[in-house]
């Protein structure tokens, strides 16, 4: 890492006394080095096991009450006593619905630990507002005399945190750029969301606040902990409490004065370190790190930065500029060349490593990136079908295309999301089309590829449905789709048309027969 300007041991709010280090990378501790702070918990959801200890006391009302209901967590789920992370107020461990036997995680957090009651029901509300892919879903809560539990999506990846640690110590070093783009797409994109839509600036955005949903390479960053958060509509959007985590802090933030802005600096820095696994701010000390903060200098030097795209360091200073006005907002940040040009198009080799981002099983982008014939299908079936569910989707689509210009966007997906009223199951798919939408990094959708990803798949399978398609495409021969019939159906050239019938010509005949055809679609149908 060069400077050793590293993170690592750095973990904590203002005012938390976090484990002083060196800018010496000689001096530095790993983080298995640093001391480990031991925290006295109670029992907490353990307790609520136990039938001796757990009188029914626990369940009376009081006045440090956060919701308005006692109920008894051990009703609906069975809790692992096996602690899987722990914070200053409480502790965390994993849980199975009884019925379902879907497994959560528990937030166990004891109130009297909580200076201010209002504290716990502001993070409860804001978590309960909050439905986007990239925030942690809160399922249920649960509350009695003593402790709060907070039931959410189990998330078993890791904190971003970890990550970045890991690949300081790994060949790499950090961060490739492709990789790092796409975290950061995903990050502004929560961001946007909950400043454009829901009011809400998070105002302590940092590694140790990401969680990951698996191990896998490409797995699901999520926005986790909105305990400092809080809504922008008082006082014109100003805020003046000092919080925050001295490395990600915005500058002016510590002059008490603020905007939701503050939350795009933390991306900035947190960019930053993804990059080179150092922060562009340091210091020994906070007040070291909070006197670089307010200079706002920074640099990139040699030689972590040398082989870095100007284009991310360009990114970066927009993000990162002192004067929260100029910075862009997180979803101008998302039109960034750096953004757009390294997560709209797949494969792209990094800029400067030779680990590729892993390919994300997500229906939509296998649909958009598959065999051009099988798109074909699809909509030319969606675009004939008289079947009564294509009208269906026809007015679900016509509902959400507000302007009637015959594409759906993500804006107008997430308007009709928040206000219509479809049957759960709709309401289910459309969400799944929006998370695709976004990852493929698609701005909208025409009706065709609407229908063609919403229509029920055992419709398209049906018998008579293939060889209606199989009819319509066969024009040269009668029994076979061949190469001029690929030309025509999807364009381009013969020699593009030879490489999708290399991967549905079976046979090596150089046609296509139903068999093969139907095959085609059947491989297809397990995609989507």
């Amino acid at each position: 890492m060069g400077n050793g300007k590293s993170i690592a041991g750095r973990k904590g709010r203002i005012g938390g006394g976090s484990a002083r280090k060196s800018k010496k990378k000689e001096n530095a501790k790993s983080p298995d080095e640093m001391p480990e702070k031991t925290v006295d918990f109670d029992a907490s959801a353990v307790t609520l096991g136990d039938s001796k200890i757990n009188a029914r006391r626990d369940l009376r009302k009081n006045d440090d009450m956060v919701t308005d209901n006692v109920s008894d967590v051990r009703v609906k789920y069975h809790i692992n006593p096996k602690e899987i992370g722990h914070g200053h107020y409480g502790v965390v461990r994993k849980c199975m619905h009884r019925e379902t036997k879907v497994w959560y995680a528990i937030k166990s957090i004891r109130k009297s630990k909580v200076g201010k009651v209002d504290v716990l029901k502001r993070e409860v509300a804001l978590l309960q507002e909050c439905d986007h892919p990239n925030i942690i879903k809160l399922v249920s809560v649960h509350e009695d005399k003593k402790y709060l539990h907070l039931v959410t999506e189990l998330c078993t990846g890791g904190e971003l945190f970890d990550r970045i640690i890991e690949k300081t110590q790994s060949d790499e070093g950090c961060f490739s750029e492709l990789d790092a783009a796409f975290l950061v797409r995903s990050i502004l994109d929560a961001i946007a969301y909950c400043h454009d839509q829901k009011g809400i600036v998070h105002r302590d955005l940092k590694p140790e606040n990401f969680l990951f949903s698996s191990r896998e390479e490409d797995a699901v960053i999520k926005i986790i902990d909105f305990g400092l958060s809080r809504h922008d509509d008082m006082s014109r959007g100003i805020m003046n409490t000092k919080v925050g985590t001295p490395y990600y802090v915005a500058p002016e933030v510590l002059n008490r004065e603020y905007t939701k802005s503050c939350d795009i600096w933390s991306i900035g820095v947190i960019t930053y370190i993804l990059l080179c696994g150092y922060p562009p701010f340091y210091g020994d000390t906070d007040t070291q790190i909070f006197e670089s903060v307010r200079v706002g200098r920074f640099d990139f030097p040699s030689p972590e930065w040398d082989k870095i795209s100007e284009t991310a360091k360009e990114f970066i200073s927009a993000m990162l500029k002192t004067d929260p006005s100029k910075r862009p907002s997180a979803a101008q940040a998302l039109t960034h060349p750096w953004i757009k040009e390294l997560t709209e198009v797949r494969g792209k080799p990094s800029v400067r490593s030779s680990i590729v981002f892993a390919p994300r099983s997500i229906a939509f982008i296998k649909y958009r990136d598959m065999q051009k014939l099988q798109k074909s299908a699809l909509s030319w079936l969606a675009a004939n079908s008289t079947n009564e569910d294509i009208s269906s989707l026809t007015d679900i689509f016509d509902k959400i295309d507000v302007n009637n210009d015959g594409t759906i966007t993500l804006q107008e997906l997430d308007k009709c999301l928040e206000n219509a009223h479809f049957p759960p199951n709709i309401t289910a798919d459309l969400k799944k089309l929006r998370e695709d939408l976004r990852i493929s990094g698609e701005a909208c959708i025409i009706w065709r590829d609407f229908i063609a990803l919403m229509m029920d798949k055992n419709l398209v399978m049906k018998e008579d449905n293939l060889r209606m398609v199989f009819e319509h495409f066969k024009k040269s021969d009668p029994d076979h789709i061949v190469i001029s019939d690929i030309v025509e159906l999807v364009g381009g050239s013969e020699e593009q048309a030879m490489d999708i019938m290399k991967l549905v010509d079976e046979n090596s005949d150089g046609r296509i027969d139903f068999n093969e055809f139907r095959k085609m679609m059947e491989d297809e149908n397990k995609l989507i």
